[in-house]
Protein backbone atom coordinates (compact mmCIF):
# COMPACT_ATOMS: atom_id res chain seq x y z
CA UNK A 1 0.00 0.00 0.00
CA UNK A 2 2.78 2.42 0.98
CA UNK A 3 4.69 1.55 -2.20
CA UNK A 4 1.63 2.20 -4.41
CA UNK A 5 1.04 5.57 -2.71
CA UNK A 6 4.69 6.57 -3.23
CA UNK A 7 4.56 5.49 -6.86
CA UNK A 8 1.36 7.51 -7.37
CA UNK A 9 3.01 10.61 -5.89
CA UNK A 10 6.02 10.24 -8.17
CA UNK A 11 3.80 9.89 -11.26
CA UNK A 12 1.71 12.90 -10.20
CA UNK A 13 4.80 15.04 -9.58
CA UNK A 14 6.28 14.08 -12.94
CA UNK A 15 3.02 14.83 -14.74
CA UNK A 16 2.58 18.23 -13.09
CA UNK A 17 6.24 19.08 -13.62
CA UNK A 18 5.90 18.27 -17.30
CA UNK A 19 2.86 20.55 -17.62
CA UNK A 20 4.69 23.44 -15.99
CA UNK A 21 7.63 23.21 -18.38
CA UNK A 22 5.45 23.05 -21.51
CA UNK A 23 3.83 26.46 -21.03
CA UNK A 24 5.96 29.13 -22.72
CA UNK A 25 6.71 32.29 -20.78
CA UNK A 26 5.05 35.50 -21.90
CA UNK A 27 7.07 37.42 -24.46
CA UNK A 28 9.07 39.86 -22.28
CA UNK A 29 9.24 42.41 -25.10
CA UNK A 30 5.49 43.09 -24.65
CA UNK A 31 5.65 43.80 -20.92
CA UNK A 32 4.95 47.46 -20.19
CA UNK A 33 2.55 50.24 -21.15
CA UNK A 34 1.33 50.75 -24.72
CA UNK A 35 -0.88 53.18 -26.63
CA UNK A 36 -2.91 52.22 -29.67
CA UNK A 37 -5.87 53.15 -31.84
CA UNK A 38 -8.17 51.80 -34.50
CA UNK A 39 -8.34 54.24 -37.38
CA UNK A 40 -11.54 56.03 -38.29
CA UNK A 41 -11.33 54.68 -41.84
CA UNK A 42 -11.03 51.04 -40.69
CA UNK A 43 -13.54 48.19 -40.56
CA UNK A 44 -14.52 48.91 -36.94
CA UNK A 45 -15.50 52.04 -35.05
CA UNK A 46 -12.70 54.33 -33.90
CA UNK A 47 -11.15 53.67 -30.48
CA UNK A 48 -7.93 54.64 -28.76
CA UNK A 49 -6.55 52.92 -25.68
CA UNK A 50 -3.76 52.53 -23.19
CA UNK A 51 -2.87 49.08 -21.99
CA UNK A 52 -0.46 47.74 -19.42
CA UNK A 53 0.89 44.21 -19.77
CA UNK A 54 2.28 43.18 -16.39
CA UNK A 55 4.96 40.51 -15.86
CA UNK A 56 2.55 38.39 -13.77
CA UNK A 57 0.31 37.85 -16.84
CA UNK A 58 -2.37 40.40 -15.90
CA UNK A 59 -3.39 43.40 -17.96
CA UNK A 60 -5.38 46.61 -17.65
CA UNK A 61 -6.70 48.45 -20.70
CA UNK A 62 -8.59 51.76 -20.80
CA UNK A 63 -10.54 52.67 -23.94
CA UNK A 64 -11.21 56.24 -25.12
CA UNK A 65 -13.58 57.82 -27.68
CA UNK A 66 -10.91 60.24 -28.91
CA UNK A 67 -7.28 60.10 -30.02
CA UNK A 68 -6.28 62.66 -27.35
CA UNK A 69 -7.61 60.23 -24.71
CA UNK A 70 -9.73 62.78 -22.85
CA UNK A 71 -13.05 60.86 -23.18
CA UNK A 72 -12.77 57.47 -21.43
CA UNK A 73 -15.27 54.74 -22.29
CA UNK A 74 -14.29 51.96 -19.91
CA UNK A 75 -11.43 50.09 -18.25
CA UNK A 76 -11.03 46.33 -18.47
CA UNK A 77 -8.84 43.88 -16.57
CA UNK A 78 -7.80 40.33 -17.34
CA UNK A 79 -4.94 38.02 -18.18
CA UNK A 80 -2.68 37.82 -21.20
CA UNK A 81 -0.37 35.26 -22.71
CA UNK A 82 1.91 35.88 -25.64
CA UNK A 83 4.57 33.79 -27.36
CA UNK A 84 5.67 32.93 -30.88
CA UNK A 85 3.78 35.82 -32.47
CA UNK A 86 0.41 35.01 -30.86
CA UNK A 87 -1.19 37.12 -28.09
CA UNK A 88 -4.32 36.01 -26.24
CA UNK A 89 -6.26 38.41 -24.02
CA UNK A 90 -8.81 37.02 -21.56
CA UNK A 91 -10.89 39.91 -20.22
CA UNK A 92 -12.54 39.33 -16.84
CA UNK A 93 -16.26 38.63 -17.32
CA UNK A 94 -15.92 37.86 -21.06
CA UNK A 95 -16.50 34.28 -22.13
CA UNK A 96 -14.00 33.91 -25.00
CA UNK A 97 -10.56 35.49 -25.48
CA UNK A 98 -9.48 37.98 -28.11
CA UNK A 99 -6.64 36.50 -30.13
CA UNK A 100 -4.08 38.44 -32.15
CA UNK A 101 -1.00 37.69 -34.16
CA UNK A 102 1.77 40.21 -33.55
CA UNK A 103 5.09 41.30 -34.95
CA UNK A 104 7.58 43.57 -33.25
CA UNK A 105 8.61 46.38 -35.59
CA UNK A 106 11.18 47.66 -33.09
CA UNK A 107 11.54 47.69 -29.27
CA UNK A 108 8.79 50.34 -28.95
CA UNK A 109 6.40 49.38 -31.78
CA UNK A 110 4.29 46.27 -32.27
CA UNK A 111 1.82 45.48 -35.05
CA UNK A 112 -1.24 43.32 -34.30
CA UNK A 113 -3.79 41.53 -36.46
CA UNK A 114 -7.02 40.44 -34.74
CA UNK A 115 -7.87 36.84 -35.68
CA UNK A 116 -10.59 35.91 -33.13
CA UNK A 117 -12.96 37.85 -30.86
CA UNK A 118 -15.62 37.02 -28.32
CA UNK A 119 -19.03 37.30 -30.05
CA UNK A 120 -20.00 40.07 -27.61
CA UNK A 121 -17.08 42.27 -28.72
CA UNK A 122 -17.69 45.61 -30.43
CA UNK A 123 -16.02 44.51 -33.67
CA UNK A 124 -16.21 41.08 -35.27
CA UNK A 125 -14.00 41.94 -38.25
CA UNK A 126 -10.36 40.98 -38.63
CA UNK A 127 -8.52 44.26 -38.25
CA UNK A 128 -4.98 45.53 -37.79
CA UNK A 129 -3.43 48.16 -35.58
CA UNK A 130 -0.07 49.32 -34.29
CA UNK A 131 0.78 50.07 -30.67
CA UNK A 132 3.60 52.25 -29.40
CA UNK A 133 5.31 51.87 -26.06
CA UNK A 134 4.65 54.59 -23.49
CA UNK A 135 7.94 55.68 -21.93
CA UNK A 136 8.33 57.60 -18.70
Amino acid sequence: MKRNFSLALIVLAATLGGCATNKPANDPSLIGSWKGLRTESGKCRFLSWNNDFKPDGSFTITFFRDAQQTQPIQTEHGSWSAANGRNELRTNGVRLPDIYTYKLIDADTVHYVNVASDPSGDCQEDYEFTERRIRG
